[in-house]
């Protein structure tokens, strides 16, 4: 044996492990898949077409919720910067004259600003559109 096979656990190199292939040379080939011809039966043919079938429906599902996905990726990309276009501006404002230790907002003016920054934040957020 190699010294690769000495570091392969003994169970694996056993027989016990079919997997159904047959290794042959060019002369056996035709008569081995000759063999493999005459013993599938119908029921196997028609079974493994199922099967098939099956596997394509499955394909169409995903493609059609990959196009859902990405549209819903989309709305969210566009939420994310209606989100952005009320939250950033306020950052903005609020970081100016960044030597001024107080900001001076009237209390009427605060509440009706943040009140429609609110309503805009919750139209974004609570649309299902």
């Amino acid at each position: 044996m190699s010294d690769f096979q000495h570091n392969i656990p003994e169970e694996y190199l056993s027989s016990t492990y079919d997997f159904g292939f047959t290794a042959a040379d060019e002369n056996e080939l035709g008569g081995l898949l000759g063999a493999d011809a005459e013993t599938a039966s119908v029921d196997e043919i028609l079974d493994i077409q199922n099967k098939l079938s099956q596997i394509l429906s499955m394909h169409s599902t995903c493609e059609g919720t990959n196009a859902v996905k990405e549209e819903y990726d989309n709305l969210m990309t566009a939420k994310m910067a209606e989100i952005e276009s009320i939250v950033i501006p306020l950052l903005i404002n609020l970081r100016k004259n960044k030597e001024k230790d107080y900001l001076f907002w009237d209390g009427g003016q605060r509440e009706a600003q943040c009140n429609l920054q609110i309503e805009k934040l919750l139209n974004i957020t609570r649309s299902t559109n």
